[in-house]
């Protein structure tokens, strides 16, 4: 049982490394750049650059934008790495899935809640299985 719960916490982060990756490859860098997170109003894009933040002058809202789901992305992948490297042998898991356990629930949970107000049907079916599987781990390992 310790090795399934094992094998399904590795499988908890292939969700999250599958869209952080798809998310910063849909991230446009430029304004011409036309993917799958531009505005689909390209007057919108062009008046995010022409528009100051509040709390700065010296950036934009489309930079901010460009940099929010970049870092976005980032983290995703990084979680899912950081779950992949306590997965990575059985001694490791061990030792870690006691904290990292709870830890991967919580934070794919915390993406689910976000995902089911803020965005659409693709991550929060993927943060979904990635809460089930991270539960199942968990649950296996007690």
């Amino acid at each position: 049982m310790h090795e399934l719960s094992r094998y399904l916490f590795l499988a908890g982060a292939v969700p999250f490394l599958f869209l952080g990756l798809a998310h910063a490859i849909a991230t446009p860098l430029h304004l011409g750049q036309a993917k799958g997170l531009s505005p689909a109003d390209t007057g919108l894009a062009r008046a995010m650059s022409e528009t100051p933040l509040r709390l700065t002058r010296r950036t934009n809202m489309w930079l901010a934008w460009v940099g929010f789901n970049l870092s976005h992305s980032l983290g995703a992948v990084v979680f899912g790495v950081v779950v992949l490297l306590i997965g990575r042998s059985a001694a490791s898991f061990t030792a870690e899935s006691g904290l990292f356990g709870p830890l991967a629930i919580v934070v794919s949970s915390g993406y689910l809640i976000l995902g089911v107000r803020y965005w659409f049907r693709t991550p929060i079916v993927a943060c979904g299985v990635s809460v089930v599987l991270f539960v199942s781990s968990w649950l296996l390992a007690r």
